[in-house]
C-alpha cells in the first residue's frame, strides 16, 4: 500500500499495462503506423492513444529527463530559447517526512548563477491522443504544485487538437492550479485540480500545459504536474513505488448499499451491495455451476487458510456465514474495457493474493445477474471499495 497524503478522497484509479511501466497505469491503444513522438513531436497519427490512464511517473530514476524520453505518447516543444536544453523535466524530491522519494514533472526557468538572465523561456508540454469518444468517463485530471512565485511566470492549460503549439484548434480551459495562496503555494502541498469534462472538445484531443517565464536567479515560479488522469474520476495524490496502483475510491454513494439478502430478491438490476468476504470459488472449478448445492463442491471459505481463487469472492451479511443460499459471488476480473469500475479488484480483492481479506467488507455496484449457470452473481462492475 502506498503511503499516501492526508488528502480527502476524491475517486478512482488503475491498472498497469505492459509497456508503459511504471509511467502510467492504463488501458491503452498502439496505433500501428504511428508517428515519431519525439521532441516537440508533431505527428501526422498519434503513436499512443489512450482512453483510460492515469500518469504517476514513478519510473522517473533521476532528475531533468524530458518528459518525451519518460512516457511514449507525450511531446514536449521548446518556442524559447531555442539553444537552451532545459524544458518540462523529472523531477525527484526527498520527502523525509513521508519517508519516500516523490517523483513528478517540473518547470522552472530558475538559474542559480543567473548566467540565464533575461532568457524568456516558452514551454509546452503534450499528452499523448485522449480517446474522448470511446472514453467511459470523458473527463482528465492533475496535481499541481508551485513555489517561489513570479507575477511574470503563467501557466496554462489547454485543450488541442493537435499535439503541436500551433495546433489548428486550441482552448484555454479554466482549472485549479496551485498558487502562492493555495495550500500548494511553496511545496506546502498538492493541489486536486478536479475533474475537467471533456464532453464535446472532440472525438481525439491532446492537453497541453503550457510555460512562460523569465530565466535568471529567483526570477520564475516553479511549477510541478502529477498524477495525470484521463477516462477516470480524480485520485488522490499519493506517493509510492513503481508498479504499485493507488487504491480505488469510485465516485459511488456507500451509504446506500442494500444487504446481500436483498440483492438476492433482484435479478438483471443495477445494485450497490455490502457483505463480508466469506470466499472464493476454487481455481479449476467448472465453468457452469448448476446451483449454490453444487458449488459446495467447489468453494474455499474462512476455514480454508489458503486459497487458489482468484476469479470470484463470495460475500455475505454474516462474516461467518457457511450457508451458500446466503451468499452472493462477485466477479473480480471483469471485462475492464467495458467495466472499468472492475480496476484493481483482482489484485487487491481476489484471496489467492490478499488471504487477509477474508471478514474485510466489501462493497461493490454492479448487474445482480447469474454466474457459472447457476450462482447468484454480481458482475459488470461500476466500482467497488473494501473495508475492514
Amino acid at each position: 500500500m502506498k503511503k499516501m497524503r492526508k488528502f480527502a478522497w476524491i475517486f478512482m484509479a488503475a491498472m498497469t499495462v505492459a509497456g508503459f511501466s511504471a509511467c502510467s497505469n492504463s488501458e491503452d491503444e498502439d496505433l500501428p503506423t504511428g508517428g515519431d513522438g519525439g521532441e516537440g513531436g508533431n505527428p501526422s497519427t498519434p503513436s499512443v492513444v489512450v482512453k483510460d490512464t492515469i500518469y504517476q511517473f514513478n519510473n522517473i530514476e533521476a532528475d531533468f529527463t524530458p518528459i518525451n524520453e519518460l512516457c511514449p505518447g507525450w511531446t514536449h516543444e521548446i518556442i524559447s530559447p531555442s539553444d537552451d536544453d532545459r524544458t518540462w523535466q523529472s523531477k525527484t524530491f526527498n520527502n523525509t517526512s513521508a519517508g519516500v522519494t516523490e517523483k513528478y514533472i517540473q518547470a522552472t526557468a530558475h538559474s542559480g548563477d543567473d548566467s540565464n538572465a533575461g532568457l524568456a523561456y516558452d514551454w509546452w508540454m503534450i499528452s499523448p491522443a485522449l480517446n474522448v469518444k470511446d472514453a467511459a468517463k470523458k473527463v482528465f485530471s492533475f496535481y499541481s504544485e508551485g513555489a517561489y512565485w513570479q507575477s511574470s511566470t503563467k501557466l496554462e492549460v489547454y485543450v488541442m487538437n493537435e499535439p503541436k503549439s500551433t495546433a489548428s484548434s486550441k482552448e484555454l480551459l479554466n482549472v485549479t492550479l496551485a498558487t502562492s495562496a493555495a495550500p500548494g503555494g511553496n511545496f506546502k502541498g498538492w493541489v486536486a485540480s478536479g475533474d475537467i469534462n471533456l464532453e464535446g472538445k472532440g472525438d481525439i484531443v491532446y492537453i497541453g500545459f503550457h510555460y512562460t517565464a523569465e530565466g535568471g536567479n529567483g526570477k520564475s515560479t516553479t511549477y510541478c504536474i502529477d498524477d495525470f488522469a484521463f477516462g477516470r474520476n480524480q485520485v488522490e495524490h499519493f506517493l509510492g513505488e513503481a508498479g504499485e496502483e493507488p487504491d480505488p475510491t469510485p465516485d459511488v454513494d456507500w451509504t446506500k448499499a442494500v444487504s446481500v439478502a436483498d440483492a438476492l430478491q433482484l435479478n438483471n438490476e443495477t445494485v450497490t451491495v455490502k457483505g463480508y468476504i466469506v470466499g472464493t470459488l476454487a481455481k479449476g472449478c467448472p465453468s457452469s455451476i448448476a446451483d449454490v448445492v453444487a458449488a459446495a463442491d467447489h468453494v474455499e471459505m474462512q476455514d480454508a487458510g489458503s486459497y487458489t481463487g482468484y476469479s470470484t469472492v463470495i460475500i455475505a451479511d454474516n462474516a461467518d456465514e457457511t450457508d451458500l443460499s446466503k451468499c452472493l459471488w462477485v466477479k473480480t476480473n471483469d471485462n475492464k474495457t467495458e467495466f472499468p469500475g472492475a480496476d484493481g479488484m483482482t489484485s487487491k480483492i481476489s484471496l489467492d493474493k490478499n488471504p487477509g481479506n477474508i471478514g474485510k467488507l466489501l462493497y461493490v455496484k454492479g448487474t445482480k445477474r447469474a454466474m457459472f449457470t447457476g450462482l447468484p452473481g454480481v458482475r459488470d462492475i461500476e466500482g467497488w471499495q473494501l473495508g475492514e
